[in-house]
């Protein structure tokens, strides 16, 4: 049995939006890893795509602190909605342009923008993705847009730390062909109403050996955080605690992984150009940054 997407994506990650739950989990984004796409910004360049953007809690305040200009792409419209409505300066003078709707269309608007020289796919939204050759071909049409040596900052969540109950439950669906190994979905309350969401989880190497089979090489692989973020991004006590985790735990007790990694430059991304006459396979549509 070939896999299928488990859930309606674009809907449940319109709902999580609307109803504030995102913005409730996660009002500002992880100030180490800000910092860290800030330098990266002022050391590879300022043309920056912001894949899988949500509400724009790493594009916002990029816009805010450096001269980045910035392409958002997201499938959630209620999310780019408000992040375009919060960020209309920067809309009106060139310095951020949204893209929603499924891969084919992001690849179509993008395109006319690249190269680029940093790609952000932020806090597990590579891991929102159903299947890994979706995965795989939504890593290669990104590297395809970066140009040679353009640096990616991705993070994904650790298999080791999160969601053992769901793993669980998930297995028997695993053995049917539903789901692929590393899989799972899981619910968020949000309201009156559950939210049910589809999560692939990673090890260091299986995240490793997805970026350089799409062409990337890792540079850095370490904690995006120790704790969760949720209480990481809310609370300046856990902020210092996880710093000093970071700093001292190795890498596979992480709660989620970040890799920084480079385009390889001797590598083709693998897809078909569009006016080729090919066939291309483009995957169900990429979510919101995760959560």
């Amino acid at each position: 049995m070939k896999p299928t997407p488990p859930v309606d994506i674009t809907h449940n990650y319109d709902e999580y939006y609307r109803t504030g739950l995102y913005k409730h989990r996660y009002p500002t984004p992880n100030e180490e890893v800000f910092a860290l796409v800030v330098r990266s910004v002022e050391e590879v360049g300022n043309r920056v795509l912001d894949f899988g953007c949500g509400n724009g809690r790493y594009a916002a305040p990029l816009l805010d602190h450096t001269d980045a200009r910035v392409i958002g792409y997201d499938i959630s419209r209620v999310a780019l909605d408000d992040l375009g409505a919060r960020c209309r300066e920067y809309r009106d003078n060139g310095r951020l342009v949204l893209i929603d709707g499924d891969l084919d269309n992001f690849t179509r608007e993008a395109e006319p923008q690249a190269p680029f020289d940093l790609a952000l796919l932020m806090f597990g939204v590579l891991g929102h993705v159903p299947t890994r050759a979706g995965r795989l071909e939504t890593l290669r049409r990104v590297a395809s847009l970066l140009r040679p040596g353009g640096r990616l900052i991705a993070s994904v969540p650790n298999a080791r730390r999160r969601f053992h109950a769901e793993q669980a439950a998930s297995r028997e669906r695993i053995e049917r062909g539903e789901l692929e190994p590393g899989d799972i979905t899981y619910t968020r309350q949000a309201e009156d109403q559950e939210i049910t969401l589809y999560y692939h989880l990673y090890t260091p190497e299986s995240f490793v050996e997805e970026l350089e089979e799409a062409g990337f090489l890792v540079t850095a692989l370490e904690a995006e955080s120790v704790l969760p973020e949720s209480g990481v991004v809310s609370s300046l006590l856990l902020r210092g605690i996880d710093r000093l985790l970071g700093a001292v735990l190795p890498v596979r007790f992480a709660y989620g992984f970040l890799a920084v990694a480079e385009r390889d430059a001797a590598v083709a991304p693998e897809r078909a150009p569009h006016d080729s006459g090919q066939p291309v396979t483009t995957p169900s549509p990429v979510p919101a940054e995760a959560g």
